[in-house]
């Protein structure tokens, strides 16, 4: 459905029908809302008062201290809308426009030289400075026009003090008269021709502390005024609401009711203005004291939201799914499907769903990761308070995905402390026949003895794919870690997923088309995404912003004492139509034969075969050989094979001797031990029997990716997975073992190589 813009309607015609009361448009009857309730107590919501925006909106202001210090008013008269201010009272009979009085003469109702009193009810109580009004020129011999003015702090009926009278004569200039009087309700009583303007000044406070604006409002009618009265509540059977969210110093509004939700209002909220933009405009509103009220002025015309009790539906966070691990969804004003979320398909995530616009910080308490749902552009949606708590939450341990595919025409991310555009195909329904792992890591390794294996075939070969609406990153900022790799519709290949860590938490950003949740591969990205931990290990061995690159870096393991050569096989991709020419060289302890070893790319691929020569005298250890590609323009690129050579550990160990231990392989961020390892982990085995009466520290190594509180808790986990090995496979007494990690405390060479890597991560034997 379509959603209308609502505040910029056409107010030329609002204005010509004024008497009949301008025509509103409402939602479908399909999803129409019931009857709204009446308005809400005027009781304060019960959160933070917003603190004042760090650019004032009026020249020469200052941001407002705490409390209700008076800053300058936005606006010069404080008996228009433009201030908040609304006709409480008004004539009965009065034909024109009573929200436009203040602005405009208007006809008298009642005959020639009657009376006529209005109550204008201002957004809070304010120390007036003057009065003013323009009244008509008096004819020679004619009785004068005139205005008297009375101000009250208690009501609309309350006690008024009289402040004075403006007599009209036979000049056309507007008269003044000062005051200086307290007051929140001014009584205007015109008597003979009625007046042409009136006005007051003064200073407009910001809101009490501990007053804030977030709630749910209705939108009134366009003219909410009958028999002599503001009506508080609409007639139109199926009106909009808002839900307004503040954070920090932003205010965003959010349309919506029972059956979807509407446009959205991101803005900032000084003292009690609040300043938003409402597609290509800027507006502005203003908050009264108790919150119960908001008028925002379109220009020529105002629009009232009054507070409610009822929630509508789509003004309120949706659930579902139910477990411990809590996903906050973000969507834009399409709200599009997403597997999991639609099918509730992984067990265990509770799924919360609001429109964007009504972030607020409560909503991210509790909740394990937050994802952007076909957002494309979050600023016409959210403000930057807004984005800026979301960022803040995730560099504290929290983990964001973003997800756009074929719901945006452009992605722009220019929020993120790494931005990043992308290449968007469309909806095309285009298929692919390329998904390439560049990186062996937690969101899918090709390993097929890891946990965390990802065949990319189960994804292309699926009868159908539309893996060619997929988009592709195309901004390259070096933040950015690539791991999936592939071309879209438009011929552009480069990644479709990528990480970058963000303080303790982990950004992804996921160009898969949704319309794909029913492949299983689609399906297996999407799960490891979700189940990745926070703080995550990850390598980032593939920057996003490389013009080729070459992959995958790749283990192997060898027994000691016999000469052999190890085949191995990589790939050197293009990024995003690169063309040039690589060399490929290769650095380490063996000789290292590539095939081809020089070729042109012309935004394309070149296979690679290795062949590792390891000679009869290798001693146990690990080796690392790195691979690198090389434009001679400054472009390069570089993979790593690690090889762990194994050979029988000795039979008898010393009081207090250490034994280092490679060769025992963990699924990656894991404390898995891989089938492979057995072999390793059975020397322990058998050591530890030709020893009975040693007690053994089982000691968990790690490198340095990924920081030292991750990897003290990795290396523990490992340790203890050792031990837990060696007692129920192999019959070994727990008590003869304590597990230890030291995780990157103990490096044994810097971690400035991926050689050097390689030999931090291991396992130590300390006899006890």
């Amino acid at each position: 459905m379509t959603v209308q813009r609502r505040f910029l309607a056409p107010i030329a015609a609002c204005v010509l029908l004024v008497a009949a009361g301008c025509a509103r448009g409402t939602q479908s009857t399909e999803s129409a809302s019931p009857e709204p309730s009446a308005a809400a107590s005027v009781a304060a919501a019960a959160s933070v008062a917003p603190e004042a925006a760090a650019t004032p909106l009026v020249a020469g202001a200052t941001s407002a201290p705490t409390g209700p210090t008076p800053t300058p008013t936005p606006v010069p008269n404080l008996l228009s809308w433009e201030s908040g201010t609304i006709v409480r009272s008004y004539p009965a009979a009065l034909t024109d426009d009573p929200q436009r009085v203040a602005e405009h003469s208007f006809t008298a109702p009642t005959g020639a030289m009657p009376t006529e009193t209005f109550v204008f009810e201002l957004p809070t109580q304010v120390q007036f400075t003057s009065f003013s009004a323009a009244l008509p020129v008096t004819a020679s011999g004619g009785t004068a026009a005139s205005v008297a003015f009375a101000v009250a702090a208690d009501g609309a009926n309350g006690s008024f003090q009289n402040v004075g009278t403006i007599t009209g004569d036979t000049s056309d200039q507007t008269k003044t008269l000062t005051a200086n009087v307290k007051g929140r309700w001014v009584r205007v009583s015109s008597s003979g021709a009625p007046f042409e303007d009136v006005a007051a000044a003064g200073t407009l406070p910001k809101l009490p502390s501990g007053a804030s604006p977030a709630g749910i409002f209705v939108e009134l009618d366009d003219s909410p005024f009958k028999a002599g009265a503001f009506l508080n509540q609409p007639t139109a059977a199926s009106p909009w609401y808002q839900r307004i969210a503040t954070v920090d110093s932003g205010m965003s509004g959010a349309r919506c009711f029972d059956g979807h939700v509407g446009d959205p209002y991101p803005g900032t909220f000084d003292g009690r203005v609040w300043s938003f933009t409402d597609g290509a405009s800027t507006l502005q509103a203003v908050v009264n004291d108790e919150t119960s009220l908001i008028v925002v002025n379109r220009g020529n015309a105002p629009l009232y939201l009054a507070r409610v009790d009822k929630k509508p539906k789509y003004c309120l966070p949706i659930t579902t799914g139910s477990g411990p691990h809590h996903v906050l969804v973000l969507d834009d004003a399409s709200i599009h499907g997403l597997w999991p979320i639609e099918d509730t398909a992984l067990p265990g995530y509770t799924y919360t769903r609001i429109y964007a616009p009504m972030l607020d910080r409560s909503m991210l308490a509790g909740q394990d990761m937050a994802i952007l749902n076909g957002m494309c552009d979050p600023t016409p949606y959210m403000s930057k308070p807004q984005t800026d708590a979301l960022l803040q939450w995730v560099q504290a341990g929290h983990k964001l995905l973003i997800y756009d595919a074929d719901m945006c025409q452009k992605s722009a991310y220019a929020f993120l402390p790494y931005p990043f555009t992308t290449s968007n195909p469309g909806a095309k329904g285009a298929s692919g026949d390329r998904l390439i792992v560049v990186e062996s890591d937690a969101l899918g390794t090709t390993d097929a003895h890891d946990a965390h294996f990802f065949d990319p075939a189960k994804f292309i070969n699926n009868g159908s794919n539309q893996l060619g609406d997929a988009n592709v990153v195309t901004t390259q900022d070096s933040h950015w870690c690539g791991h999936l790799f592939g071309t879209n519709a438009n011929n552009d290949n480069g990644f479709m997923q990528m990480y970058a860590p963000y303080g303790q938490g982990i950004i992804i950003y996921d160009g898969f088309d949704h319309d794909d949740g029913g492949n299983p591969g689609y399906q297996r990205v999407r799960t490891l995404e979700f189940q990745l931990p926070v703080p995550a290990g990850m390598p980032c061995t593939a920057p996003v912003a490389g013009a080729f690159i070459v992959e995958p870096s790749d283990e192997g393991t060898f027994t000691t004492g016999k000469a052999q050569t190890l085949p191995f096989k990589m790939e050197t991709l293009a990024s995003l139509g690169w063309k040039g020419h690589v060399t490929i060289s290769t650095v380490g302890p063996f000789k290292t034969d590539v095939t081809p070893s020089s070729f042109d790319l012309a935004g394309t691929s070149q296979p690679m075969k290795l062949a590792v020569s390891v000679p009869a005298s290798a001693q146990a250890g690990v080796y690392t050989i790195n691979v690198t590609g090389n434009d001679g323009q400054g472009h390069t690129a570089q993979a790593s094979i690690t090889l762990t050579a194994i050979a029988a550990l000795k039979k008898k160990i010393t009081k207090h001797e250490r034994i280092r231990v490679y060769g025992i392989h963990f699924d990656v961020d894991s404390a898995h031990i891989q089938p492979q390892s057995e072999k390793v982990v059975k020397q322990i085995a058998d050591l530890m029997k030709a020893n009975p009466t040693v007690r053994f520290q089982v000691e968990g190594h790690t490198d340095s990716d990924g920081g030292a509180v991750y990897n003290l808790g990795l290396s523990q986990r490992r340790a203890q997975s050792v031990v837990n090995d060696l007692v129920t496979r192999y019959g070994i007494a727990r008590s003869r073992m304590v597990p230890k990690g030291f995780g990157l405390t103990e490096p044994v060479k810097p971690n400035t190589t991926a050689a050097n890597k390689a030999l931090n991560r291991r396992v130590e034997l300390l006899a006890l």
